[in-house]
């Protein structure tokens, strides 16, 4: 398994998914939980990578996965994967897993942002580019 992180800098994404890229677990976190929360879900999923998105963000948040990886669990491996508008597909992912309710079932999607964050969507697709870029999703 791989847990995903999109970094960021008050709020973290994170996704577990499984070699063929589907979801196992998504979550908002913040971000300074984010060691303690690798141990979480370290000890429920046994991931063995952590792929984390590389924007701006994870220039401090690289250090902390690291650093827990060196402490707790040294047999998983890590990497950084672009994700330039992952943003703009982690809505349309939300949509697409989420109805539309009243007025919104009215009003265009192109016209609407999702009434929450998506950063948990936003990792889910961080963790499938990564597969993706090992040749494991067409």
């Amino acid at each position: 398994m791989i847990l995903a992180i999109d970094p960021g800098s008050e709020k973290t994404g994170t996704a577990v998914l499984r070699n063929d890229g589907s979801l196992v677990c998504r979550q908002i976190i913040p971000t300074e939980d984010l060691s303690a929360h690798l141990s979480e879900m370290y000890k429920k999923y046994a991931f063995t990578h952590i792929v984390m998105g590389n924007g701006t963000n994870h220039r401090h948040l690289q250090p902390v996965a690291e650093e827990w990886i060196q402490k707790e669990a040294p047999d998983v491996t890590f990497s950084l994967i672009d994700e330039k508008f992952t943003t703009v597909e982690g809505r349309k992912l939300y949509w697409q897993y989420t109805p539309r309710h009243g007025w919104r079932r009215l009003v265009p999607l192109s016209l609407q942002y999702p009434p929450e964050p998506v950063d948990d969507f936003v990792a889910w697709i961080i963790g499938q580019r990564y597969i993706k870029s090992l040749g494991g999703l067409s």
